[in-house]
């Protein structure tokens, strides 16, 4: 009886070591997101090439021979790369499964703080009512019903081509060779069951680039984090999506 109470013991221990490893949690720009152990996230703010980026940059600053033009342009450099990590951030997930190695790229924004600095510089209502939005730090459920319709109503229903700027005519018959193709598109909806207001929409993309395709696939989620209400966007191959998609769809769930 005592070897089988010991083997009882042993497995509920293994269990509780193995079910506490199977996920992490990273922090990002709206809160700590769970990914698998199996996926590893690494965040472009701690990285040593950031702080070397930074480091010289200050540097060219002290500088008694930069001109007033760089100076500046060298000032909001620096200013924009010391928001990394703290109003913006980008991520690169790494996975792997049996068929090979997988990778993704989140990028993640504080809308609050892009509306805010909209708002200091262009007096538009649509500005100052998004604004008003991000600062309550939740939508009211007609707010949000009026969103979703909006934002559905507005996506293509079927495959749709859209030509990009800078395309140029080769013939008659060829006038967008740069365009992007948006097909399969996920719908905008809420995902239940999570701390703050979440929501996602999805789509297969295809840019064709001076007769070069890549094919990709791109999940968004709005996270409403009162504090700082986020939009991700995480971008892989089309032929990844299979494997990043339930992993994308529990991370922006587990946010907290």
């Amino acid at each position: 009886m005592k070897s089988l109470k010991t083997l009882l013991v042993a497995t509920c221990a293994f269990g509780c070591v193995a079910s506490a490893s199977i996920a992490a949690d990273i922090q990002t720009v709206a809160g700590t997101m769970t990914v698998p152990n199996s996926v590893t996230l690494t965040a472009a703010s701690e990285t040593s090439t950031a702080a070397f980026v930074k480091e010289r940059l200050a540097k060219e600053l002290m500088s008694s021979s930069l001109k007033p033009g760089s100076r500046k342009d060298t000032q909001l450099a620096l200013d924009v790369l010391n928001q990394l990590g703290v109003s913006y951030d980008v991520y690169q997930l790494q996975g792997a499964d049996k068929s090979g190695q997988k990778d993704a790229v989140i990028v993640a924004v504080d809308l609050k703080k892009v509306a805010q600095e909209m708002h200091a510089n262009i007096k538009d209502p649509s500005v100052t009512s998004a604004l008003s939005l991000l600062q309550a730090g939740e939508l009211d459920p007609i707010t949000e019903q009026l969103m979703l319709a909006s934002v559905n109503m507005a996506l293509p229903k079927e495959t749709t081509t859209f030509t990009l700027p800078g395309a140029r005519v080769v013939d008659t018959k060829d006038k967008s060779k740069r365009s992007l193709t948006v097909e399969n598109v996920e719908p905008m909806a809420k995902i239940g069951a999570t701390k703050y207001q979440t929501y996602t929409i999805g789509s297969r993309l295809s840019m064709d680039f001076e007769g070069v395709t890549n094919p990709f696939y791109a999940k968004a989620a709005l996270v409403m984090n009162p504090t700082k209400p986020t939009l991700y966007l995480a971008i892989t191959s089309d032929v990844q999506r299979h494997y990043f998609m339930p992993i994308l769809e529990d991370a922006f769930k587990s946010i907290k």
